[in-house]
């Protein structure tokens, strides 16, 4: 995991770097997974570097690489979608062949009841062969209605959401996550569009999942490199997520203390069975250990 767990928002834990080369230099495959979908591969892997973490592209997995090639293996007939999220969420689509429309491009815009009309025919107009949301720091009324037209003029197109994470820790409070956004466009898509209700996903007003805790999403990691999840440990601080994806995908769990959920929590749902872990560590540095201020000296 990434977020709560190598870094809060744009700062490292500490010993995360030295954590990372030390797994490294004991010869582990390291992979970077994040439900954050707002950058993509090559983005994530700029910011773990910026901020000192050794890692290459092809080790960094955030939700909308799995989101779009799920897409892709389950509607091969796929051309276009409306976009909520960042512009890692419109890259990875792109890559796989699917074209969008929203994402960043409309973060500015805004929207009248005179405007309604003519959006309204617009979108008519368009081919939209679904909705796809991701963190949107930009989420405005404007996309909220857009995708509640799509829903009601475009009745077979399908809706995924790459997460429904509540927060992220950020220092001493937390940060909302996808989940409160997404909750918003599928309250309109249920008001706007009642017919999808009831519906099988993901042809329905609520979302298909497809991040973490959903196992599939390490196991198409595994696959895409030969990786046995026998024997592979998931790092992270949320139980709901990395743990429970940890367990249902047949991993080692290692909880982090640098995030989201603290001991308490973990023993309110293990005493649930709601999760278990293997191990945990009060943060990722602890994986590694500091030489002595006066190793080597006399």
């Amino acid at each position: 995991d990434c977020d709560g767990t190598l870094y809060q928002a744009g700062t490292l834990l500490p010993d995360v770097a030295e954590a990372v080369q030390h797994l490294r230099d004991t010869g582990k495959r390291l992979f970077f997974v994040t439900n954050t979908s707002s950058r993509s591969r090559e983005q994530l892997c700029a910011k773990l570097q910026g901020l000192g973490v050794p890692c290459r592209a092809e080790e960094c997995v955030p939700s909308c690489v799995f989101s779009a090639d799920y897409i892709r293996r389950s509607h091969p007939a796929a051309e276009r979608v409306y976009v909520i999220g960042g512009s890692g969420v419109v890259d990875e689509l792109a890559k796989v062949g699917i074209s969008s429309s929203g994402g960043p491009s409309e973060d500015a815009s805004t929207f009248s009841d005179a405007d309604f009309r003519g959006l309204t025919e617009t979108i008519r107009s368009e081919k939209y062969d679904g909705v796809v949301v991701g963190w949107d720091t930009a989420l405005n009324y404007y996309k909220i209605t857009k995708s509640s037209l799509v829903f009601q003029l475009h009745p077979d197109a399908f809706f995924y959401a790459t997460n429904d994470d509540g927060a992220d820790r950020v220092g001493e409070c937390l940060l909302p996550g996808n989940g409160p956004l997404l909750k918003a466009i599928e309250a309109s898509c249920v008001a706007c569009a009642p017919g999808r209700v009831g519906r099988q996903k993901p042809y329905s007003a609520e979302a298909v999942v497809l991040g973490k805790p959903n196992p599939d999403y390490a196991r198409c990691i595994a696959e895409w490199n030969g990786i046995d999840l026998r024997r592979a440990v998931m790092v992270g601080d949320r139980l709901e997520t990395d743990m429970v994806m940890a367990n249902k995908a047949g991993m080692k769990a290692l909880f982090v203390l640098t995030g989201v959920d603290d001991l308490d929590e973990l023993r309110r749902q293990a005493s649930s069975q709601a999760v278990s872990v293997d191990a945990v560590l009060s943060g990722v540095g602890a994986l590694w250990t500091k030489p002595p201020a006066d190793a080597g000296a006399g």
